[in-house]
């Protein structure tokens, strides 16, 4: 076997690459030595091979003698040149634990472990990147991010940030990480420069924020409406193609209606949607689910009621243009977008859908500009006439409130006991199970303010761990000892729902309030103290107030709701009756009926039909309500 690999030596040399293989493969694969598997790979590397050199120096790198650090960086870099991203993500971990001086190298095995779906893995060699690599930071960023491992992206970003400081992406992610740690202090580093017109750094920040985040900290409609990453990232993808609409479906026939998301299976969107689906008129109405839910998640759809199960149109493995071409196929009339600017969206199929008419509801608390939508879906108190000028849809606004609820499938608490739960037997409980990103530093203010004026009181509040020290220091900072606060861990929702009665009164977030955690305490018995403001997210719980039969525990001033929370701690009496209201209205009044919201929303649907069938524009509809209902409807 020598003899083969000097003749062989000699053939590589003189650059006769196959002479120099046909020697080598002489040699029993088992048997062959390292200097021959090096050389083996180095001649697919000259031929251009570039996975068989891969795959080669790799088996050098495990031979005992080996250089392991140079063939297997050699493995990895021909692996990614061939793009072999499986190979790579494969054999990752074992290039990275020796490799560490080769960002990008590690950047391309990063990214292919992303791909494989191993984000955690990837997480641990976030530090290998490039930091004056805008590109390799944003994949460290996204890496961290799919990994829950938040904590870790502000030193990533403040380095970043020192070699590119107005770069509006960077400090878009800082500011989102912030929200995501209560880091109160960034957060007000970040609104000061965003403030500031003269910063460039702050400009670019506000334009590259995400939309939905946007949401978490402005309560000013026109801001809300400015354009910013989303309309960025549509406008590229469909440059500039706005489809020709087809006709809409002849009268007399049925309407077809066609929802997309995500969130078809146990997301929020769907426990307050499913009852809704359920209940059209299948006489006259056509309903399609076009679904591109995750393939995990989608393994609950096998459980459904044929009604639902079998309006699935899947979408999940068409490109966005191909999942446009399946809604008009479907011959879709009204197309009702349920995600907005909320994460995973697919709002390109929307932009480049040629359905009739176009709709937004449900999903997001705002206007979604730049995607040719024709209608927003909402009600006269989440939307009033003063926000016309701040939508570029037409508001189709439905009588009660925009929001459905199923009261049928939806867990219901079913006896937790607060010992379960770290909470005292005896302390009046407030609670706030909102997302931690909506919790503003003014809101822990005004919340610390309660607790003062209600001695023993608890707090009581889901946070995930990396955000609790920045929520102790908050309230330390007003005053409020750590010993008030009990934290709630994330957890099923019937779980949820089943802790959610433990709680006297939930204080809801500003100025983006609850949404579906506010229509689950509703449900839950729990009464609410909620803020309203001049923004779609900012008067949801108003909303979901009014349509519940509660409207005076909705107030529009800081003080206001403090004085209430604090009065409902005091008057027991009061608090009782409000249970007592809450209980009684959840069976008759409109938050909870889920066939007469059904029955609005299909009057908003023939409204829009009528005006398209009639070759008339979009324009503001106000959809009137039914007769009140007289009997209890469960």
């Amino acid at each position: 076997m020598q003899q083969y690999l000097v003749e062989a030596v000699a053939a590589y040399q003189a650059g006769d690459f196959e002479r120099a293989l046909q020697l080598l493969s002489r040699m029993p694969d088992g048997a062959m030595p390292l200097q021959a598997l090096a050389l083996k790979a180095n001649i697919f590397a000259r031929r251009g091979e570039a996975r068989a050199a891969g795959e080669t120096f790799l088996k050098a790198a495990r031979m005992p003698g080996a250089d392991r650090v140079l063939l297997l960086r050699l493995a990895g870099r021909m692996l990614d040149q061939a793009g072999e991203t499986e190979l790579l993500a494969g054999a990752g971990v074992e290039i990275l634990q020796s490799v560490t001086e080769d960002p990008a190298l590690a950047s391309a095995i990063i990214g292919a472990l992303l791909n494989a779906g191993r984000a955690t893995e990837a997480a641990d060699f976030v530090s290998r990147l490039d930091t004056a690599d805008p590109g390799q930071v944003m994949l460290g960023v996204t890496v961290l991010r799919s990994a829950n491992r938040i904590e870790r992206m502000l030193p990533l970003l403040d380095a970043a940030l020192q070699n590119f400081p107005t770069d509006g992406m960077l400090n878009a992610e800082r500011f989102s990480a912030a929200l995501d740690l209560c880091d109160f202090d960034i957060q007000a580093e970040c609104l000061r420069r965003i403030m500031d017109e003269g910063d460039d750094g702050g400009r670019n920040m506000f334009a590259a924020q995400s939309m939905h985040r946007r949401l978490m900290w402005s309560d000013d409609e026109a801001a809300n409406s400015r354009p910013g990453l989303d309309q960025f990232l549509i406008s590229r993808q469909i440059n500039g193609f706005a489809p020709p609409r087809r006709r809409f479906g002849p009268a007399g026939g049925k309407i077809r209606i066609a929802y997309l998301s995500s969130d078809f299976y146990s997301h929020a969107t769907m426990i307050l949607a499913r009852e809704v689906l359920m209940a059209h008129d299948r006489t006259r109405f056509d309903i399609g689910l076009f679904c591109y839910t995750s393939a995990d998640r989608a393994v609950e759809q096998e459980s459904w009621p044929p009604v639902l199960k079998d309006a699935i149109v899947p979408l999940r493995d068409l490109d966005d243009a191909a999942a446009a071409r399946a809604i008009s196929d479907w011959r879709a009339d009204i197309l009702v977008d349920l995600k907005g600017f909320t994460g995973g969206n697919r709002l390109g199929i929307v932009a480049l859908s040629d359905a009739p008419v176009k709709a937004t509801w449900l999903g997001y608390p705002g206007t979604v500009t730049g995607i040719g939508l024709d209608y927003c879906i909402s009600d006269p108190i989440v939307t009033p006439e003063s926000s016309r000028p701040f939508y570029e849809e037409k508001l189709c606004r439905l009588p009660e409130c925009y929001q459905s609820n199923d009261s049928v499938s939806r867990a219901r608490p079913r006896g937790a006991r607060r010992a379960d739960h770290g909470l005292p037997e005896s302390a009046f409980v407030f609670a706030s199970f909102n997302n931690v990103t909506k919790i503003s530093r003014e809101m822990v203010g005004i919340w610390a303010q309660i607790l003062a004026r209600t001695p023993g009181s608890i707090f009581w509040c889901l946070a995930p761990v990396a955000a609790r020290g920045n929520l102790l220091r908050a309230f330390a900072q007003d005053g409020i000892v750590a010993d008030r606060l009990v934290f709630a861990e994330a957890t099923s929702y019937e779980k949820h729902m089943d802790r959610l009665a433990l709680a006297d009164l939930v204080l809801d977030s500003f100025p983006y309030n609850g949404h579906t955690t506010t229509s689950d305490a509703l449900w839950g018995g729990v009464p609410l103290v909620a803020l309203s403001g001049n923004s779609f997210a900012s008067r949801v719980a108003e909303s979901l107030l009014h349509a519940v039969g509660l409207p005076e525990i909705a107030v529009n001033d800081r003080a206001a709701y403090a004085d209430l929370a604090v009065a409902l701690h005091d008057d027991r009496d009061l608090l009782a009756e409000i249970r007592e209201r809450l209980k009684a209205n959840a069976r008759i009044m409109p938050l909870f009926d889920s066939e007469r919201f059904t029955r609005h929303l299909e009057r908003a649907y023939e409204a829009m039909a009528q005006r398209a069938r009639a070759g008339l524009a979009p324009d503001h509809i106000d959809v009137e309500p039914l007769p009140a209902r007289q009997v209890p409807f469960m």
